[in-house]
C-alpha cells in the first residue's frame, strides 16, 4: 500500500495564515504510513511548522502511524524545518550538515505537557524579546505563561502542546506560536457559560478581560485581579505595540492588529472545511517598540479595571470586516439612518430575537458619517443594557470615529444595574 502524502502549500508565511486556516483539511486520517512532503516549500512561518509538526506527532503517538519527512536541505524552508527540531520531535534521524540557528533568534519546537514546561519556554522567549523594562517584561511573561498554562490545565490535548518562537531582524517582529489538539475554547467555556453556542462566539468572548473557564461569570469582586486576563493582555500588548494576534479554535479564527491611531483592528473568519482540531495562538510582538511603549501596561490595566467597574463598554466588539458566515445576521443601519422608530423596530424584531438564540448579529454602520447618540440609543441601548448575549454574539462594523464615540457614550450609560431613567441622555424620553 502506498503511503499517504501530505504536501503543504508552497508559501506559508504569516499573510497566508487566514486562507490556509479556512481551507485546509486536517481530518483525513490515513491507516498505515504518512509522508510529509516539504520538498517544494519556499517559505514556512513558525505557525505552519508548529501545526504540521503537532499533527505529525499526534498521528505518530496517538494513531500509531509511521510518519516520514521529506525536504530539500538546499532550500531555506528545508533547512529551517531541520533547525526547528521536527526530526528530533518525531524521533527521526536528523539530516547532517545543517547548523542550528542562534539562540538569540529562535526557539526550537518545544513540547508543553506539564506545568513545569511552561516557565522554561516563557523564559526562553523573554530572552529573545529583550524588553528591558522590568514591569512591562513581567506583564508579557505573565501573558505567555497564562496562554501556555491554559493548554496544560484546560485543553485536554492528548499530546500536549507545541510552541515555537522566531525573531525576524529585518522586520523587528517576534512570532510566538502555541498549538494544541485539545477540546477547543468552546468546550472549555461551556460549563461556566452554557449560553455560548459556537466556536466564533467562544473566541470573541475569550478575549474579553476577566473571562475564565475556571471562575464563574461576573466574579470581578471575588476572584484574583489577574484571573482571566491572559488572552486579553496578550491581545492588547501585541496589537497596541505594533504587532498582532491570531487566535484559532476549531472552526473560528480571530485576527487582531494595531492601527495607526492606536485602536485595534479586528476581523473574524470561519473555516470552510474543518478548521484546526484544537486551539492555536500566534502572538506577534515588535521587538524594537514594545519596550518603548510607555503607556502600554497602563492602558491594559485601565481597560481591565474598567471591565470590573463597567463590563458593558469594554465588551463592544468593533470589527473591520464582516465575516463570511452562513446564517449571519447583518443589519444595514444606513437603511434606516436617524429614524429612531425604525431602529427600535429592527432592534426588537430582528436583533434581540437573533441574539437570544445565540446567533451572531452585526450592526453595519457603513456609509453613516456620524450617527447621533439618540439614534445609536434606539439601535442598541436596550441590547447593551439587557442582553447578556451581546458580549459574545454582537459585533459592530463600518464605524467612523464619530460613530464609535457615540456608541461608546451609549454603552457608558447602559451600565448594568442602573435604571433606564438614570442612564438615558437628557434628550431621550
Amino acid at each position: 500500500m502506498s503511503p499517504f502524502v501530505i504536501q503543504p502549500p508552497n508559501e506559508l508565511g504569516d499573510k497566508a495564515l487566514v486562507a490556509f486556516f479556512k481551507g485546509w483539511n486536517w481530518q483525513i486520517i490515513p491507516r498505515d504510513e504518512v509522508v510529509l512532503d516539504f520538498n517544494r516549500i519556499d517559505f514556512l512561518a513558525p505557525w505552519a511548522i508548529t501545526l504540521f509538526a503537532l499533527h505529525a506527532l499526534w498521528l505518530h503517538e496517538k494513531q500509531g502511524i509511521q510518519v516520514k519527512i521529506l525536504l530539500d536541505p538546499s532550500r531555506q524552508a528545508g533547512r529551517y524545518l531541520v533547525q526547528a527540531g521536527i526530526f528530533e520531535l518525531l524521533d527521526l534521524p536528523r539530516p547532517e550538515g545543517i547548523p542550528d540557528l542562534p539562540e538569540a533568534r529562535t526557539t526550537r519546537l518545544t513540547r508543553i505537557q506539564h506545568s513545569q514546561d511552561v516557565p522554561t519556554f516563557a523564559k526562553t522567549v523573554m530572552g529573545i524579546l529583550e524588553i528591558g523594562d522590568e514591569e512591562l517584561e513581567g506583564a508579557v511573561r505573565y501573558s505567555l505563561i497564562e496562554l501556555l498554562r491554559n493548554v496544560v490545565q484546560h485543553a485536554g490535548s492528548p499530546v500536549g502542546a507545541l510552541s515555537m518562537a522566531q525573531f525576524y531582524p529585518k522586520t523587528g517582529l517576534v512570532d510566538v506560536v502555541v498549538a494544541d489538539r485539545g477540546v477547543g475554547i468552546l468546550s472549555t467555556l461551556k460549563p461556566k457559560y452554557p449560553e455560548i453556542a459556537t466556536d466564533l462566539n467562544a473566541i470573541k468572548f475569550s478575549m474579553l478581560p476577566h473571562v475564565s473557564g475556571t471562575f464563574p461569570p461576573n466574579a470581578y469582586n471575588t476572584m484574583s485581579d489577574n484571573a482571566g486576563l491572559g488572552l486579553f493582555f496578550i491581545k492588547e500588548i501585541a496589537s497596541r505595540a505594533g504587532g498582532g494576534f491570531f487566535l484559532g479554535s476549531k472552526m473560528a479564527l480571530a485576527d487582531v492588529w494595531g492601527t495607526a491611531d492606536g485602536s485595534l483592528g479586528k476581523r473574524y473568519q470561519v473555516a470552510t472545511r474543518d478548521g484546526w482540531p484544537g486551539t492555536f495562538a500566534l502572538l506577534q510582538l515588535r521587538k524594537d517598540s514594545i519596550g518603548e511603549f510607555d503607556s502600554l501596561l497602563g492602558v491594559c490595566r485601565d481597560l481591565a479595571a474598567q471591565a470590573r467597574r463597567d463590563p458593558t463598554e469594554i465588551d463592544l466588539d468593533f470589527i473591520d470586516e464582516i465575516p463570511d458566515i452562513p446564517g449571519l445576521t447583518v443589519i444595514r443601519v444606513a437603511d434606516f439612518e436617524e429614524d429612531v422608530e425604525a431602529a427600535a423596530t429592527v432592534r426588537e424584531q430582528i436583533a434581540i430575537p437573533k441574539l437570544v438564540q445565540g446567533e451572531m448579529v452585526v450592526l453595519d454602520f457603513t456609509s453613516i458619517k456620524a450617527a447621533t447618540q439618540s439614534f445609536v440609543h434606539a439601535c442598541m441601548y436596550k441590547i447593551l443594557r439587557d442582553r447578556r448575549e451581546a458580549r459574545y454574539a454582537l459585533s459592530i462594523a463600518g464605524c467612523s470615529n464619530a460613530t464609535r464615540e457615540a456608541i461608546r457614550a451609549v454603552a457608558a450609560y447602559a451600565k448594568v444595574g442602573l435604571s433606564t431613567e438614570q442612564r438615558q441622555p437628557p434628550t431621550q424620553k
